[in-house]
């Protein structure tokens, strides 16, 4: 039989946090989920047909400021309307931002295993958006 004790239950435990907490990393880097800075954000918004971005915050963040270009849809509902992402960009190309860029990456692979085919994540969300002096629409 396998014998635990405490040490060996408290590595146990301190893996499973791990895991727990990098799992978005994880599935992102599995997925092939590619990451954009904010200046390739704005390059992208610019060239046609531009990248759809999705703002995966809260309303009360999104009313702070966001990109004007970006659609919110908060990541508690992201799974219930992928179909509505699906009618914005038919290409299946999006970007996700969110305020640092950890909740757009769990939103990204959850776009992934909806199947969209280019899915970015913007690397440190709106914090470097908005430090980068880009506009903001509240």
């Amino acid at each position: 039989m396998l014998e635990v004790n405490e040490d060996s239950l408290q590595w146990i435990v301190v893996l499973l946090l791990l895991g727990f907490m990098l799992r978005s990393h994880v599935f992102a880097r599995l997925l092939g989920v590619e990451k954009l800075t904010v200046h390739e954000l704005v390059n992208r918004l610019s060239q046609k047909p531009a990248v759809v971005l999705i703002d995966v915050r809260t309303p009360k963040e999104f009313e702070a400021g966001h990109a004007k270009e970006a659609v919110l849809i908060p990541l508690h509902e992201l799974k219930k309307r992928i179909d509505e992402v699906k009618q914005l960009c038919p290409d299946g190309e999006v970007a996700v931002v969110c305020r640092s860029g950890n909740r757009s990456l769990t939103g990204t692979v959850i776009l992934k295993r909806a199947g969209f085919a280019h899915v970015y994540n913007v690397s440190g969300g709106m914090i470097q958006w908005e430090s980068q002096g880009y506009p903001v629409r509240k």
